[in-house]
Formats: structure tokens, sequence, C-alpha cells
């Protein structure tokens, strides 16, 4: 009886702490994440609700509340996409942000917790970043072809829709078919494309064998990338209604490869259960930056012998 008595404190102390973690809706999630963004263009943490513990990174650094984007941004950009995950508790915004009078390419995942904003992780793209061998202003980006081709946006009929769980099978089958290179994994419509920081990386010529639609690479098109993984796979964002699934990976080279590695957010639009379009932003970072930084892969994820010896 004594048992059965903790048992029933406990499931009930969970379903309280379970509610208590969804309890902010749509519109409430909309509301910390525009109270936010508007926070950062204004160069004032103290006008968003942020929790004593908050934590942001940009591209995996941690980030105090008077640098970084907190100084360089003076406004969010013609695209903007935003995104909400009732269930995950928390928002998404993929588009532009106007920085020291440059545009980045950026995503964002907001996590709100009792009714308070506690974690912002941003992924940045901007054109004078490093590229894939660290050669300064290498990256791909392409501010006018985002602009032409954006994500997906806007409710999807309850006859089309996917569930939660299986759209992020959906977004995990992008990431299979890569390693695996084989293009028959990846859930994706014929002609699906691809970009990274608004550069396309679909359309080339087929090789022997490759899948692609009418002759040309599409998001489903699964080469050798000189990777050995794609690991530290995080879920940012689930957003049902919109049928958008945003992941966060680290593309990790094989060994010997001496480029960079790729920490991304992709923002996968799907339509019917299939990808339509992928959206990435995107740094390379360097052999001994800490990515992605969060749990539960705190720190450098993953770091190298050679790294670790020169520590």
């Amino acid at each position: 009886m004594r048992n059965s008595k903790y048992l029933v404190l406990g499931l009930v102390a969970g379903f309280s702490f379970s509610a208590q973690a969804q309890d902010c809706d749509r519109s409430c999630l909309a509301g910390f994440l525009d109270q936010y963004l508007d926070a950062v263009v204004a160069s004032d943490a103290s006008q968003a609700e942020l929790s004593y513990g908050f934590r942001q990174t940009e591209n995996s650094v941690v980030t105090p509340n008077d640098e970084g984007l907190w100084t360089s941004v003076s406004g969010l950009g013609e695209l903007q996409r935003r995104y909400y995950d009732p269930e995950g508790g928390t928002a998404g915004y993929f588009g532009l942000l106007d920085e020291d009078g440059s545009p980045a390419i950026v995503a964002l995942r907001l996590k709100v917790e009792n009714r308070k904003i506690t974690e912002a992780e941003w992924h940045i793209g901007r054109e004078d970043d490093a590229g894939i061998s660290g050669e300064p202003g290498g990256v791909v980006f392409n501010v006018d072809n985002l602009l032409a081709n954006p994500p997906n946006e806007g409710f999807v009929p309850l006859d089309r829709r996917f569930s939660r769980d299986e759209l992020i099978a959906v977004g995990n089958s992008y990431f299979d078919g890569i390693i695996a290179k084989n293009s028959k994994v990846i859930k994706g419509h014929p002609g699906c494309t691809r970009q990274e920081n608004g550069f396309p990386t679909f359309g080339g010529e087929l090789a022997p064998g490759q899948i692609g639609f009418e002759g040309r690479g599409d998001c489903r098109t699964a080469g050798d990338f000189g990777l050995a993984q794609i690991t530290a796979r995080r879920v940012q964002a689930v957003d049902v209604e919109q049928q958008i699934v945003m992941m966060s990976v680290v593309f990790l080279r094989q060994p010997g490869n001496e480029r960079w590695r790729n920490h991304f957010t992709h923002t996968m639009s799907i339509e019917d259960g299939l990808i339509r379009h992928v959206h990435g932003a995107m740094f390379y970072a360097e052999p001994t930056q800490p990515v992605p930084n969060w749990p539960p892969y705190d720190g450098n994820f993953p770091l190298s012998f050679e790294s670790a010896q020169d520590e």
C-alpha cells in the first residue's frame, strides 16, 4: 500500500512536470520568439524574459548578453521564417539578419521553460567566413538565391500532415542516406533542393548509378563527401502544422581528411512525407573549436588526439 502511494505521488509529480514543460502553446512561443528577436535588435537583453541561467551560443561559442549579436544586429532581414514546437518547448527562426551593414543567414533554436527563455542557439553564416579548408572568405553564401528560393511556410491541411515522430524520421533519413552513400534511404521528392547558406548544392551532373532528377543531382543524390559520420544529431524544432523539421548536426571528416568540420542547422520543408527543400545555416569549425557545445555533446565533440596533445 505504501509503495502504491509513492507510485501515485511519483506519477502525479511526473505529470505535473510534463505539463509544466509543455504549457507554452504556439501563440505563447510566438510571443517569446518575437520578444527575444526584438531585444536582440534593440541590443538590450533586459527586454526579453530570460531565465537566470540563460545560455546563448553563436556558432557554438557561449556568448554573454552584451556581446556578439546583441551588439552587431541592427534589424531583421527580408526573409523571416518562424516555426513553433509546443511539444519540444522550442521556437525556431530561419532567415536573415542585418549585421553591421551586411546580411547574415541564420538559424535559431529558442528554448522556453516555465515561461522564461532558457536557451538560444544560433547558427550564423556570413559572407567573409572561413571556407572548408580554413581559407578566409571561402564559405558558400548566396543571399539572392535564398530570397528567390526560401523555406516553406504556412499551415498544411490536416489530411496532408505527418506526425512529429514521422517528420523527425524523414529528417534522419537525409543524414542516413548521405553516410550510407545510398540515395534510396533519403525520403525526398524527385527534384528536391538543397541550399547551404543560400548557395545551391544540387543540380550537378550525375555520376553513373546516382539517383537524381532529369539527369541532374537533387537533395537525394548521395555522393562521396569525405565524411566518416554525421553525428551529434539534435532536433531543434518540429512544426507539425507547417511540416517543418529543424535539426542540428556535425559533419565529421574521414581520418586523414584535413578539411574542417561543418556544423549546421538544417531546416527541412516536408511535403506529403517527403523532403521538398533543405536549407542550411552553417559554418566550418576550427579543429579545436567546441561543437556543438550543447548537451549531450558538451564541449568539443570529438576532440582529436592531436588537438588534445596540443592543449
